[in-house]
């Protein structure tokens, strides 16, 4: 687990330094670090199943607490925990300021470039630590097990009204739309329909939510002129 953290650490140090270093656009440098990291695992399983991994992730897995499952219990910890840190931490208030208008940031005194690479940082953790999340609740990790919820992690965000120009969002506005994707999700499950017909109502609904953030972001822009 600590070479686990550790490695999804180095990954997105690097990422911090493609972005903040070199220059590189946020997007373009996550997308090649994906592929790094798809090509690490890739190498690492050789194509087959892993089932031995530590006892922890098992319980974390298949264990409840108060008849609650970790997984959810640790979910709901992380929410709460970025939820405070945006809303009454500097640094929240920080993120938000170099999302909404970089650079107004830095004349006010901000470091831009620490925070864009902290928070490169903190996703990239996050990111491991929900992959390990995965794997107890799925109870085996193999290469490419997680493809399918690339889409799903992005349309939950931007339904929930995160703007993709930055500077609005939060974690109460991303429960809405993780639980309308959910029960979106249950609800194709439980229809008759072609599976390849299901992906493509999922990638409707994300064209939808994007449509209405771009123009909900160009409303803004004209209210404030």
């Amino acid at each position: 687990i600590i070479l686990t953290l550790a490695a999804c650490f180095t990954l997105g140090l690097v990422t911090a330094f493609g972005v903040v270093g070199i220059g590189i656009p946020s997007f373009i440098m996550t997308l090649a670090m994906m592929q790094i990291a798809n090509g690490i695992s890739a190498m690492l399983v050789r194509g087959q199943i892993a089932y031995n991994y530590p006892e922890i992730i098992t319980t974390l897995g298949s264990g409840t607490i108060f008849g609650i499952k970790w997984t959810i219990v640790i979910c709901l910890i992380f929410l709460l925990v970025g939820h405070l840190v945006l809303t009454y931490t500097r640094f929240g208030r920080y993120v938000y300021m170099v999302g909404g208008n970089r650079e107004a940031a830095e004349y006010s005194g901000v470091n831009v470039k620490m925070i864009i690479a902290a928070v490169m940082i903190i996703a990239a953790m996050c990111s491991g630590i929900a992959g390990m999340l995965g794997v107890a609740y799925f109870g085996s990790a193999q290469q490419n097990q997680f493809d399918t919820f690339l889409l799903d992690a992005i349309a939950a965000v931007v339904v929930g009204g995160t703007s993709l120009f930055g500077g609005r969002g939060g974690i109460g506005n991303t429960i809405i739309g993780l639980l309308v994707l959910g029960v979106l999700n249950n609800g194709l499950d439980h229809i008759q329909i072609d599976s390849f017909l299901k992906i493509l109502i999922r990638g409707l609904i994300l064209l939808a939510a994007l449509v209405i953030n771009v123009y909900a972001q160009k409303l803004r822009e004209s209210a404030r002129e």
